[in-house]
Parts: C-alpha cells; structure tokens; sequence
C-alpha cells in the first residue's frame, strides 16, 4: 500500500493547527506580522518578521515539563502533538514510529545565546540550559520522550534541501521495514541576529511579500515548523515521489498543480523561473508564513489539504494582477485522480521536490 501523509500539525504566522492555515487560505485570517526594529551602523531600520503563534501546547504537556524548553522546541513539539492528534491513530507500539526533524537554522536563539554565555561569562560558566537546547537533534530527542516514539531518530539539516531530504528519509525507512510509522517535521526560529542578516542582504523597506514577482527582492523572514505523520493507510494524500534534480531540468510537467516554495530571494528567481516552464497550474503561499529555508514544509501541509479537500486555493500573492495566466488566482475545484508537485530550490540551482497525489 502506497505511503500516506495520516495528520498534520502546524504552528505559524497564521496560528497553530490545519483549520488556521485553512482560514488563511480561504482569506478568512491573516499572518502574525511584527515590526522589529534592528540597528545597523547606518541606523535604525524596521523589518515585518512573520512570527509563529504557539499556544495551547499545556494541552499535551505538563507545565513542569515546559520550563526549560525555548520557543523553538516548543513550537515542534506543539505541531508534534497536534499532528498525531489529527492522525486519529492510537500508536499501540512506539518502537514502531520513527521521527524525522529537519531545520535549515536550527534554534537560533539558543545558539546565539550559548556563544554570548561563553564569550561573556567563559568555558565554565557557559549555561548548561542554553548549550543542550542549541544542538539539533534536541527537539527530535524531547519529541521522542514526550511522546513516547522509542523508534529510529534523526535530524537533518541541509538549508533549502531539507524538506526534501526529510520525506525522502522518512518514505525510506518505511519502504524498507525498519518503523510503521515516521514522525516528520521541518522548522526554523527567527532571531534578532537573523534579522540583522536578512537587511544585510538587501530587504530594506520590504513591506509585503511578492514571490512570482521574479525582479526584486521581497523576502521578509518568517518562523514556525509544520508536521506530518506519514504511514501506509488512507489519509490526506498519498506522497508519490521524493527526488532531489537540477532546475534546469525539472519543469513541473505531468504534475497537475506546482507549488513554489519561492519567499522573494532574488538569488533563487532563476531556478525557480526554470521549475515552472510547463506548469500547468501555479501558486506560491510565502505571504501565509513567511520566508524561511523549510517553507516547502507549509506548502506540503496546503498541497494535502487541497488534495483531500479536492480544492486548489489562490497563491497570496500581491503581485499586481499576475501575468501569468498559470497561476492561481481563485479557488478552483478539481476531481480525482489529481497530482500536485512541490519544490524548493537553493542558491546552486538545486531543487528538492515532493509529490503528492489524491488519496
């Protein structure tokens, strides 16, 4: 029996949960967007950051067990929670669910934090809390614990690849036998120092995203980490393919829908401009949570929502009018059998897509 992503939890801009990012969809409510103000030489300057909205997490987990956890553990384990709620699955086995985490930054935060505790208070006095939650295979391991998977356990971590990387492990150790079940997840954190990064790199005075807008830089960071349980069995969609290809010689054909991953960097314009050539239908969902190296991970939870829903909704972009008459500029319905093609690229050229197709 094919592999089936079984629930789906996310934590955004857009709240916690697959009914927020429906309502986002459907244009019914709008990301958390924060100004932050972050000081260069050249002076202060305001940057909109898409800030993730977790709540609810002392749901799941006792309040005792959350207090030495930083936002971004909090984060993957409250979309850890509500995916394998959504599953509606009860895991009599847990040596039988694997987990697969993937970041592009891994927690920031806590990383920053940890070198400012060295360089501030020295090698012994360097705080214990703040090194042990910096490493990136801490979410995976409390997720694990938490939850009570004794199976198989990674993190990946490849920047724009990652997404992809993560299924095609997860889809793997199924294939083979090893887990039942994988928990997958993929997820990045904002911090001020990232901020700072992204106006280095030119998004000044960025005050919405464009991303089919291919001429200029529109990026505006963004944080969060959706999650998957994936099994054999009926649920959202089947997951067809996982491939890592060239952009230059992937074009979306024979995949019914595209979704780009592109968040307004200038430098993956081309690649992307290449995946798309003989796309049929098109749409790129940034504006809903923000520009961050596993965004493909949020597109994938819009592409099985769609496929279980038979629904296609509108690309978010504010791009005026969209030229292109490929991309999605309204809701649109659709029957069986239907395929939809995500894709991330990188600044080599690269892209990592996932297909998913109906149930």
């Amino acid at each position: 029996m094919d592999k089936s992503i079984l629930g789906i939890g996310t934590v955004s801009a857009m709240g916690c949960g697959i009914e927020s990012l429906r309502q986002g969809l459907s244009g019914n409510a709008f990301p958390n967007i924060l100004a932050h103000h972050i000081e260069t030489k050249e002076g202060t300057f305001t940057l909109p950051v898409y800030r993730a909205v977790a709540e609810g997490l002392e749901n799941y987990i006792e309040r005792s067990r959350l207090r030495r956890m930083d936002p971004f553990l909090r984060m993957g384990l409250l979309a850890s929670c509500l995916a394998m709620q959504d599953s509606g699955l009860e895991i009599d086995d847990g040596e039988r669910v694997g987990i697969v985490f993937g970041t592009g930054y891994g927690a920031l935060a806590s990383s920053f934090g940890s070198f400012n505790s060295l360089m501030e208070d020295g090698d012994n006095c360097v705080s214990p809390t703040l090194f042990a939650t910096s490493v990136h295979n801490a979410m995976a391991s409390n997720v694990s614990i938490a939850l009570g998977l004794g199976g198989p356990l990674q993190t990946v971590s490849s920047f724009e690849m990652t997404t992809w990387a993560v299924f095609d492990l997860a889809c793997g150790w199924i294939d083979e036998g090893i887990v039942d079940y994988v928990l997958t997840g993929v997820g990045d954190e904002y911090c001020p120092t990232r901020g700072y990064s992204v106006l280095l790199s030119g998004a000044r005075g960025m005050t919405a995203m464009n991303p089919l807008d291919f001429s200029c830089c529109t990026y505006l960071p963004g944080e969060g980490f959706s999650a998957f349980l994936i099994g054999k069995g009926q649920g959202y969609c089947r997951i067809s393919a996982t491939e890592r290809v060239a952009a230059s010689h992937f074009s979306g054909k024979g995949m019914d829908a595209l979704f780009l991953s592109a968040n307004g960097e200038k430098e993956m314009a081309a690649a992307y401009s290449r995946c798309m050539k003989e796309s049929s239908r098109i749409a790129a969902y940034a504006p809903l949570y923000g520009g961050l190296p596993v965004g493909q991970g949020f597109d994938l939870a819009v592409a099985a929502l769609s496929l279980k829903e038979g629904t296609l909704y509108p690309s978010p972009s504010v791009f005026p009018a969209v030229a292109d008459k490929r991309v999605i500029c309204k809701k649109e319905k659709f029957g069986n059998p239907f395929t939809i093609g995500t894709v991330q690229c990188d600044r080599d050229g690269n892209g990592g897509v996932v297909e998913l197709s109906s149930p």
